[in-house]
């Protein structure tokens, strides 16, 4: 018991500190389409973002990244997440591309996802000799041009409506961000 009570305590002060990092907020947008780079070699499709904002890049550059967040899809036993990143620096020349790892301050990706009503954390799966989320220095885009990122979680072990989502530690949490259910 006092091991629970010990994690659900670091947990509430680490999630009150990541709404407490500045930058703008999070505001829901409507639904969007667009097709984009999916890493190399292939497209996506972009289903329809629930949240956009725009950031800038860690790290002291005056480059801005806009973020666009689509529902949380649970699928079995996984939960996807996807988010497309579009780069607004003025600074690169035409064909120059910068990929997600410099997009998000080089290794400051750090997703997870937060579920305040349960006080429980998903963070994204490891440890299991695959490969559960995009590769961030390969996954790059031109100015302007959106590029997806995608990561798996393990299903909520409650039936849930929405989490909050936290990318970068120094930009503000997306919240109730939906969760939809696929059989």
């Amino acid at each position: 018991m006092r091991a629970s009570v010990a994690v659900a305590v670091v947990l509430v002060g680490v999630l009150g500190l990541a709404g407490c990092t500045g930058g703008d907020d999070p505001e829901p947008s409507g639904t969007g389409s667009a097709v984009a780079t999916a890493g190399p070699g292939g497209t996506a499709q972009q289903a329809g973002t629930v949240f956009e904002a725009t950031f800038p890049v860690p790290g002291g550059s005056d480059s801005q990244v806009r973020v666009e967040v689509e529902p949380l899809v649970v699928q079995g036993r996984t939960m996807e997440l996807r988010v497309w990143f579009t780069p607004d620096d003025d600074s690169l020349a035409d064909g120059d591309t910068v990929n997600v790892y410099g997009l998000t301050g080089e290794g400051d990706l750090l997703p997870s996802l937060n579920d305040l009503e349960h006080l429980t954390q998903y963070f994204v799966l490891s440890e299991t000799g695959q490969q559960w989320a995009t590769d961030t220095v390969r996954a790059e885009a031109a100015n302007g041009e959106p590029v997806l990122y995608q990561a798996w979680f393990a299903a909520p072990t409650e039936q849930v409506e929405a989490l909050d989502l936290s990318l970068v530690a120094s930009w503000a949490p997306f919240e109730n961000v939906p969760v939809t259910y696929e059989d």
